[in-house]
């Protein structure tokens, strides 16, 4: 059984725009996203033990360009409804103008126009949960690393990665074999 949960983190950091993007007297907002899988093991017994299966770039999702916004002023109710219309998600945008809205009335901030830059980390966490009885088996992959060899987590990695979940090493033989050029220099 698999399932899922998402988190965002909001990062945000206002600086005096330098006519750079400004346009004049217009603030200016910079939106940047990405978008990260985490995966989880979840034995489900009675300790609950979790093992993370590592983190990776969303391959689904596009890349995002960062969107530029211009504001005569911040005031909330202008900013809500750009963000709002960027988004379409009343929590997310409501999320988003709390954190422009505070970082531009810091007071070390001179007066003039502002650039605000804003960094979205949407992280969408996975959970692969396993009966007690069918919890997959550590082995040993010749002294390199105990390896979950389960089916149902395993090979859905091995479709994403070319590397073992847990130590990273390539699974290709061929990536894995050093060249004769390096033995022979290890040997000298």
């Amino acid at each position: 059984m698999e399932t899922k949960s998402l988190k965002v983190e909001i990062s945000v950091h206002a600086t005096p725009d330098q006519g750079h993007l400004s346009l004049g007297f217009l603030n200016s907002v910079l939106i940047s996203q990405s978008w990260v899988i985490e995966e989880f093991f979840v034995e489900e017994s009675d300790d609950g033990n979790i093992t993370s299966l590592g983190s990776y770039p969303d391959s689904f999702s596009f890349p995002d360009m960062p969107s530029l916004l211009r504001f005569q002023d911040l005031a909330p109710t202008n900013v809500h409804q750009q963000i709002k219309s960027c988004f379409n998600d009343h929590v997310l945008s409501r999320l988003i103008t709390d954190h422009i809205v505070v970082e531009s009335r810091r007071r070390d901030l001179p007066q003039g126009p502002l650039l605000i830059t804003v960094f979205l980390r949407f992280t969408k966490k996975e959970y692969i949960v396993m009966p007690c009885n069918s919890a997959p088996q550590t082995t040993n992959v010749e002294g390199t690393c105990a390896v979950c060899l389960e089916d149902i987590f395993l090979i859905k990695w091995l479709d994403r990665h070319d590397s073992c979940p847990l130590c990273r090493q390539s699974t290709n033989s061929l990536t894995n074999n050093p060249s004769k050029a390096l033995e022979e220099l290890g040997e000298a």
